[in-house]
């Protein structure tokens, strides 16, 4: 115990050191933590940051624990008995050895074994019966089924402009009758910095026969007609054969989809 304590007391700077460093290292798990709880929209990755800041909470505690423990043992150090002298036995004296001359013994006879003599044996000769080896047949090769990209998240579901199928009369309507709204079933979800609700719009252009497609993007639940063709800066009002458009919505970061699509609403503008 004594040697512990002045173990301790010896280095005791570099010990706080360490264990200033340990609560560093367990700080920068909680920045870590933190910072990944803000900016990810996955539950799993929600987790893996409530994992993290338990751990940075449980590091953070053992090394102030650590300091508290090391300054005890310094502050209570002078009160710890001393340890008690080191009793050293006095030497032995060695005794010088004597050697007395002695006739030297003849040596004894060795005796000599005889030889012993091997009788041949007949060697019975070992005949190797041959075995047939059976063959199976290879199972035919499985080809691999093409595994489809599972998306995490749930699909937005639309719930305007109602009916799916709607008609509507006017340029000017664009703002009014054509405003697209959608909710998004997932309560363990935040949209990043870089996430948005991505509305896509097809139709086939009646001049050429060719599908075009229009979109646009937001961090709201709505999105109307006006401001995506502002945006796009394309003519599409009465240029769609029938006058017929298809229009969704699905979560994505950049081009990469994060969610499932929705439903294909349709409806008409003339």
């Amino acid at each position: 115990m004594f040697a512990f304590v002045t173990f301790v007391r010896t280095f005791a700077a570099w010990i706080y050191l360490f264990l200033i460093f340990g609560v560093l290292l367990g700080i920068k798990m909680l920045v870590d933590a933190q910072k990944l709880s803000r900016t990810t929209l996955f539950s799993l990755d929600q987790e893996r940051a409530s994992e993290t800041t338990y751990r940075g909470l449980v590091v953070i505690a053992v090394f102030l624990i650590g300091m508290f423990v090391v300054t005890i043992i310094i502050l209570l150090a002078p009160l710890a008995p001393a340890q008690d002298p080191i009793v050293l036995r006095p030497t032995t004296p060695t005794l010088p050895v004597q050697v007395f001359a002695s006739s030297t013994p003849p040596p004894s006879p060795t005796a000599t074994l005889p030889l012993r003599t091997e009788t041949p044996f007949a060697s019975t000769p070992i005949v190797i019966t041959a075995t047939r080896t059976i063959t199976r047949p290879l199972a035919s090769p499985i080809a691999p089924a093409t595994a489809t990209p599972a998306l995490g998240l749930p699909a937005p579901k639309i719930i305007g402009p109602v009916p799916n199928g709607v008609v509507v009369t006017g340029f000017d309507r664009a703002r009014v009758d054509l405003n697209f709204q959608w909710t998004w079933d997932c309560p363990q979800c935040r949209l990043g910095s870089e996430d948005f609700f991505v509305v896509s719009i097809s139709f086939v252009d009646k001049n050429s026969g060719a599908t075009r497609f229009v979109g646009g993007s937001t961090r709201n639940t709505f999105l109307s007609m006006a401001d995506i063709l502002r945006g796009a800066g394309v003519e599409v009002w009465q240029q769609a054969k029938d006058d017929a458009f298809q229009w969704m919505v699905q979560v994505k970061r950049g081009d990469q989809p994060l969610s499932a699509p929705s439903e294909i609403w349709k409806f008409k503008w003339h």
